[in-house]
């Protein structure tokens, strides 16, 4: 073996070791950064949207405790009205309360949202279904009461599901280290 070869093996063995040794180092520098607490001042983007994220979820559980129908019911509660009024101030206000939380859309996953839009359009759709059933003019209390007796004896009923939804990823969000009691969400699990 000639001298010129061993200096050329001699470089590579260094070349290697050097290599080896500087990735070293630079995984173990990511490791001590990921581990290290964040510095004063600093968040990373997690630790802001958060906060963010369980409000959507904390939004859209009020939205769908307002549009059950017994909330509902005792919000539109209005002497005298007619089967057709009835009907109408019940998909305005669900309307209403849905457009007022639309944008917590962005914040919550595909599946939270789909089944909060998904128990608005059922709920309306029985609300409309249930009053094309009855005379126009026929006494509101008639519509509160079938509407009432549907929610509370439907086992799957859609919003009683999407608070469901909610609650469940609500506390994956939390992670395990956070303790969360069912008396927090109010959803009825039957």
């Amino acid at each position: 073996m000639s001298s010129q070869q061993l200096l050329y093996i001699l470089v590579a063995v260094a070349l290697i070791v050097f290599v080896i040794f500087t990735l070293r180092d630079w995984f173990l520098q990511k490791k001590a950064k990921d581990q290290a607490p964040p510095v004063e001042g600093e968040k990373n983007n997690n630790d802001i949207a958060l906060p963010l994220r369980l409000q959507a979820y904390e939004r859209l559980v009020v939205f769908l405790e307002r549009i059950k129908p017994e909330s509902l019911i005792s919000r539109i509660n209005e002497p005298g009205l007619q089967v057709k009024n009835t009907r109408m101030l019940m998909v305005h206000s669900i309307q209403a309360e849905y457009e007022h939380n639309i944008s917590q859309q962005i914040y919550v996953s595909t599946e939270s949202w789909e089944a909060v839009c998904n128990a608005k359009e059922q709920l309306v759709n029985l609300i409309n279904t249930l009053s094309g059933k009855m005379d126009p003019g026929a006494d509101g209390k008639i519509l509160d009461k079938q509407l009432l007796e549907l929610s509370l004896h439907e086992k799957e009923f859609p919003v009683r599901t999407a608070l469901n939804i909610l609650n469940d990823e609500a506390k994956k969000l939390m992670g395990p280290h956070v303790q969360v009691h069912n008396t927090i969400f109010k959803s009825e699990k039957k």
